[in-house]
């Protein structure tokens, strides 16, 4: 029986998995050397597995939820850039205070939940979010923007998450997912950290070649999705 979604994070990850993994087969002869089981059987047959689970598990979306996943995309990826970019900034700014540093990247979940976060996790970001917002107290706020960093940027973030929480449909993590059964929850949660574990390698052979890097970073690969999809107005 065909399970219908609105918006969740599995219909997100396959698309972005499908595509790696097209990049992953498109390179699979160079990348064949670093690992012997990367092979291009495997590669075909990765490409194979998501296709299937994408036609088993994600229905085609009408107009509106294509829209509404178009948005849950942005949201992804701008919470990613800026709280990327403030953790940057913050190294930057208060370099000469490590203490200050420690402190908050240790309260605003960066130490815990930021590697994997970036890596694509969004488990990981919305969690990230979540402790940032909960954590950031007057007295950390103040000293943050007690040098250049723009009060802006900090207030986008909390923005970011609160509309994550408000349309926590568009956010539910595979594990949680209520509307999927559990084999289909395991098969996506198994394509999904293949794919992750692909990323980390293939982005570190590919360090000094940034378009081909760029294939197997998954929030780029998210963005780049996000363009294709149309910009159609609906009527509610």
């Amino acid at each position: 029986m065909e399970t219908k979604r609105t918006c969740s994070t599995a219909d997100t990850t396959l698309m972005a998995c499908q595509r790696i993994a097209q990049s992953f087969n498109e390179n699979i002869f160079e990348l064949a050397h670093i690992r012997t089981d990367w092979t291009q059987e495997y590669a075909q047959q990765l490409k194979s597995r998501i296709k299937e689970l994408r036609a088993s598990y994600i229905p085609a979306e009408s107009t509106k939820e294509t829209l509404k996943h178009k948005h849950a995309h942005t949201l992804l990826i701008t919470s990613l850039k800026d709280i990327s970019l403030l953790r940057a900034l913050i190294r930057v700014e208060f370099k000469d205070d490590p203490k200050f540093v420690k402190k908050a990247f240790e309260e605003l979940g960066y130490n815990d939940l930021f590697s994997e976060a970036k890596n694509g996790d969004y488990n990981s970001l919305y969690r990230l979010m979540e402790r940032f917002s909960t954590n950031l107290t007057p007295d950390i706020r103040e000293k943050l923007i007690s040098k250049t960093i723009p009060i802006a940027m900090i207030d986008r973030i909390v923005t970011y998450y609160q509309e994550m929480k408000a349309n926590e449909g568009c956010f539910e993590l595979i594990h949680d997912n209520k509307q999927l059964d559990q084999e289909a929850k395991k098969k996506i949660s198994e394509i999904y950290t293949e794919i992750k574990d692909i990323c980390r390698i293939a982005t570190a052979y590919y360090m000094l070649d940034a378009v081909k890097r760029d294939q197997f970073c998954f929030f780029r690969v998210l963005h780049g999705l996000n363009l294709e999809l149309p910009e159609t107005v609906y009527n509610k």
